[in-house]
């Protein structure tokens, strides 16, 4: 692997947890802040290390995903061996069984620690953080899921996730690599393994059939989510919001919004219908609200259309602008409403 800078090429070297003196606890940190960048997807953490009753072992790190399903994790520094396999299934059968109240109970233990109020703030609601994060058909653990994320992976364990998979249930392999270059800097790098049928070959597979929008993200939002119309809409708040620096973006891999990030921080969704998008503006500091609605109504010229809420997730901000193919939008307009807003202060 080599790190692009300028113009030069410096070469990564491998290297492993143990060696640079981190454990199974730094890996731990750097999935819950980090889910989507290395299990491919965004999960919303309710547990770190979760004890099981009747069990001496506890769940690494317990996830609700976007359709409500409940997804185990469980992680090893180095190899995927021994019995991490059916440790997993262990946790899943336990935790296939818990109610709402469960759930919930589990979400408000985990705001209780350090880890928990910093994703969620300490005084976060279980139904309002699930609303906002789960899809609008969300099945609250209708089906559980497992990711198994290790260094390296024996055959054995991708004999058992294939079996796993053939019977229906999703269970992922995460292989990461370790790196660090001349300055002792270390980078972490990981792909989603899928078993094939000769168990000896590893396909790197993180876009599943059953998931088109991670297959080609674009053709879902502007074929599937939306009509003609709306597409050219998206395609057009896309290309605006595009320009302005400092937002990374689009991320089209989402099913129901497209994403601008700022530092690694989903701040501008565009969720996309068949006939409207609403730009859904988070996490920015606000002076006068009078004033920021009406820019923000100026922009489609229908204050209807246009809501904030100061007390979005406790203390965090949200500006929803609606948005339809009979607006009349002007590109110069929108990013410069968009570079006015400061981000994450």
């Amino acid at each position: 692997m080599l790190r692009i800078e300028g113009g030069e090429a410096t070469e990564l070297t491998t290297t492993e947890l143990s060696a640079e003196q981190l454990d199974e606890n730094d890996l731990r940190e750097w999935v819950v802040d980090n889910t989507a960048e290395i299990l491919g997807e965004d999960l919303l953490v309710i547990g770190r290390e979760v004890g099981v009753a009747d069990l001496r072992d506890g769940v690494d790190i317990l996830t609700i995903d976007r359709a409500g399903s409940i997804v185990v994790i469980e992680l090893k520094r180095g190899s995927l061996r021994g019995s991490v396999d059916f440790q997993a299934l262990k946790y899943v059968s336990y935790v296939s069984r818990w109610s709402y109240d469960d759930i919930k109970q589990q979400f408000e233990m985990f705001l209780q620690s350090r880890w928990g109020s910093d994703l969620h703030g300490e005084d976060a609601s279980f139904a309002e953080t699930l609303e906002e994060f789960c899809d609008d058909d969300y099945e609250l653990n209708g089906t559980q899921r497992v990711f198994l994320v290790g260094n390296k992976v024996r055959e054995r364990i991708g004999s058992v996730v294939l079996w796993l998979r053939e019977q229906g249930i999703d269970t992922s392999i995460v292989q990461f690599s370790i790196f660090k270059d001349e300055t002792d800097n270390l980078y972490l790098d990981s792909k989603t393994l899928v078993p094939t049928s000769d168990l000896e070959k590893f396909e790197t597979g993180d876009t599943p059939s059953d998931k088109p929008w991670k297959i080609d993200g674009k053709r879902w939002h502007l074929e599937e989510r939306t009509n003609e119309d709306t597409a050219a809409l998206v395609q057009q708040l896309v290309n605006s919001l595009s320009e302005i620096n400092g937002l990374d973006g689009p991320s089209w891999t989402q099913k129901i919004y497209i994403a601008f990030r700022v530092e690694g921080t989903n701040r501008i969704l565009l969720r996309t219908r068949a006939h409207s998008v609403q730009v859904d503006i988070r996490d920015f500091s606000i002076n006068d609200e009078d004033d920021l609605l009406e820019s923000a109504a100026n922009l489609i010229d229908d204050c209807e259309r246009v809501g904030i809420d100061t007390a979005f997730q406790e203390n965090r901000t949200r500006l929803q602008i609606k948005c339809v193919p009979d607006d009349e939008l002007a590109d110069a307009d929108w990013i410069d409403f968009t570079k006015s807003l400061v981000f994450g202060e």
